[in-house]
């Protein structure tokens, strides 16, 4: 038991919303004196049978108020220094329902992670969330509820009714549903609440050869325990049958898929009959579909749990495998309708148990008796080809829903015995035969014409203890034989009959412990019976608990090895990275200051005069081009060739003073041409002066012109 007794409500809209019922006035009482379950008016209870407790596993209680139609929510601890009292909050907390329920309900039940509560009646069928809700008026918590297949049970055009709700042992959102239909439905809640998952018209016998309308008509189911194909299966009365394993959020371990597969491959696969490798060649075909992992080979290592995908086989549907035969231990078998004498009344209520190695099925009867069984051989999924399913997909062409008609295996069944060999049962798609343990008479009274209603559950800690509740109150039934788990462990034990204690009496007269003397013969004659009890409930169990541990003891050594050496592998990778973490600081250091000088520099040419200057476009860059080409090749020239004249002109005008008497003396017929020589070159001199004086006011003006485009970007 988890024990939790935080009594504060977490809401959406406030943080810091106080509790409903603060601690310091929290007062608790024993469980049995809570005042919800004070005496009320028998016009107050519930006409049909009813169970209107539940518990979610850790430290919360539920109670159905039928006066009230609310749910009453109870915390709950183990006593101190009493530890074997249960005390209870005498402070409840009050959950109703957002849509009005209008039916009378006699069961409630939780799911596995305590998320949704199922409420069911004769006339009505929903599921209310505890969580995400909101509050209401008078401190009241409102949840969600909704009706599960309106359309399909409890409506006024049909008279279809519930025979048995169940939710499934290995998911939070699949509820089963037996029907008066003889169909079996599968819903998914967190998909759709309307219409089923997956849906099996049950035929268990061909028409005309039953004997016995409970046969056609089945009244329970129980889910299967986790032993090899038992978690895929839906067991009812005195049958059995597989269903489509596509739960999303279910999540299976790897160990005991990987035991389905070899078991498949070992026995099937390698089997001498053809019909045997045909069944177990489908059956592997299935768990690879479902589980791609053992398609890929992957080690046991890497994976501890699996992950179901959704998948469907088209071209067949799966066998209903029953009516189950009886075959005792001699090996004699027995025609079912034989046995069914042995008990009277009908059968009202079934029980799939798990004890060990040993799948053990128990049947409730109406005349107050209780017939135990145990499954004699393993079972496998047996498909008939050529019946295929009926699928519902959506626009993606996804399925999300699929019906099939499960029909029983026809043709007379082989004799199977307990001493055949083992190729000659294995695989062969034959119905397993059930090994009679016990049939236990609960000596109840009969008060009415149709008999006794009983309901059994299975102790969580004990598998052994079967608890059943009727009309006389509680008793426990203790299994001291189980022949497989026997055999595994190597002991020849002799068969035992169950032990039956009442573990709560309503009839009146019932001997009490504390209104007995201790010197007395009826003192002495209850305590012997209370150490008769004690042995067989809790030395016994000691033993088998002492020999499930020396047997998964080296199971549970290699696990543990494995963990170390995985540890060690992790602790190694870890003290590498410490290695190399002072160099990837380092690293990360210099990788730190370069990005901080980049960034320094990138700032220094942001802050350049031309940096935020546009680009020229390709006419100012030719334009351009052609300048600095005026500039710095025919303006040179240019200003070199007037240099070189005016240095010719002053040379020239220096030396003709000197001589112009001479000259004019010795050439006196010369000076006319000399004089206009002269005239000519001092009118060229002017023109070139004239035409470097426009090209420097060209250049000026140009470079003025692009200085002002410059700064006007």
């Amino acid at each position: 038991m988890r024990f939790n007794f935080d009594l504060t409500e977490s809401n959406p809209n406030s943080s810091s919303r106080k509790s409903l019922t603060p601690k310091e006035d929290i007062q608790w009482v024993p469980l049995q004196n809570h005042p919800l379950f004070a005496s009320s008016d028998e016009d107050t209870a519930p006409r049909s049978p009813s169970n209107l407790l539940a518990w979610d596993g850790a430290s919360r209680f539920y109670y159905w108020d039928s006066n009230l139609r609310c749910l009453h929510r109870i915390s709950i601890r183990l006593g101190d220094p009493e530890p074997s009292t249960v005390l209870a909050a005498s402070l409840s907390k009050v959950l109703q329902t957002d849509a009005e329920i209008n039916f009378e309900v006699n069961k409630i039940s939780i799911n596995r992670n305590g998320s949704a509560m199922l409420l069911s009646g004769t006339n009505g069928l929903c599921v209310m969330y505890l969580y995400g809700r909101s509050f209401g008026k008078d401190n009241a918590i409102v949840c969600r509820t909704v009706s599960i297949g309106p359309q399909i049970y409890f409506n006024e055009s049909n008279v279809i009714q519930t025979r048995r709700v169940s939710w499934h042992p290995y998911s939070d959102t699949h509820l089963g549903i037996l029907s008066s239909d003889s169909v079996f439905r599968l819903f998914d809640l967190s998909s759709d609440v309307l219409k089923p998952e997956q849906e099996y018209y049950l035929q268990p016998v061909e028409p005309g050869r039953s004997r016995n309308a409970a046969a056609i008509c089945p009244v329970d189911f129980s889910f299967g325990g986790d032993h090899l194909w038992d978690r895929f299966s839906s067991h009812l009365s005195r049958c059995c049958m597989f269903f489509m394993s596509r739960f999303e959020d279910c999540v299976h371990k790897w160990e005991s898929v990987l035991e389905i597969y070899s078991d498949a491959e070992t026995f099937g696969l390698k089997s001498a009959n053809p019909v045997a490798v045909n069944n177990s060649n489908r059956a592997i075909s299935w768990l690879e579909a479902t589980f791609p992992e053992l398609a890929h080979e992957s080690k046991e290592g890497e994976l501890s749990t699996l992950k179901a995908h959704p998948y469907a086989v088209f071209d067949a549907s799966l066998c209903l495998q029953g009516p189950l035969r009886k075959v005792h231990h001699g090996g004699e078998d027995e025609d079912p309708a034989v046995s069914v004498a042995e008990c009277e009344g009908r059968a009202i209520s079934f029980l799939y148990d798990l004890a060990s190695k040993d799948s053990i099925l128990v049947t409730a009867w109406s005349g107050g008796h209780m017939q135990i069984d145990a499954l004699a051989d393993e079972i496998q999924p047996v498909w008939m080809v050529g019946s295929p399913p009926r699928l519902r997909v959506n626009s993606q062409d996804h399925i999300i829903g699929l019906a099939m008609l499960c029909e029983s295996i026809s043709g007379e069944l082989p004799v199977v015995k307990l001493d055949q060999p083992h190729d000659n049962t294995v695989w062969l798609g034959h119905p397993p035969p059930l090994l009679r343990l016990a049939i236990v008479d609960l000596a109840l009274p009969r008060k009415t014409e149709s008999g006794s209603c009983i309901s059994m559950f299975v102790d969580p800690v004990m598998p052994e203890r079967i608890y059943s509740v009727h009309d006389g109150g509680i008793d426990s039934i203790v299994l001291h034989f189980l022949p497989f788990t026997s055999q595994s462990g190597g002991k020849d034990e002799m068969v035992r009959t169950p032990s039956v204690h009442p573990v709560l009496s309503t009839c009146q007269g019932s001997p009490n412990l504390q209104s007995v003397a201790a010197d007395s013969i009826e003192g002495r004659s209850t305590l012997l019976q209370y150490l008769n009890l004690f042995h067989e409930n809790y030395v016994e169990y000691a033993h088998k608990v002492y020999f499930e541990l020396e047997h998964h003891g080296p199971r549970l050594k290699r696990i543990i090895d494995d963990q170390h050496a995985r540890l060690g592998e992790a602790q190694e990778k870890l003290s590498k990275v410490r290695k190399k973490q002072s160099g990837l600081e380092d690293r990360m250091n210099n990788a730190m200051h370069q990005h901080n000088l980049l960034e320094q520099r990138l700032h220094c040419l942001k802050n350049l005069p031309g940096a935020h200057k546009k680009p020229l476009s390709k006419a100012e860059r030719e334009f351009k081009s052609e300048l600095d080409h005026f500039t710095g090749v025919e303006l040179d020239a240019l200003l070199t060739s007037i240099d070189t004249l005016r240095a010719r002109l002053r040379r020239f005008t220096q030396s003709s003073k000197g001589d112009v008497a001479n000259q004019q003396m010795k050439t006196g017929g010369r000076n006319y041409a000399l004089d206009a020589q002269i005239s000519q070159l001092k009118s060229s001199i002017a023109k070139l002066s004239l035409l470097n004086s426009e090209n420097t006011k060209k250049v000026k003006l140009v470079e003025s012109v692009l200085k002002n485009q410059e700064s006007s970007r």
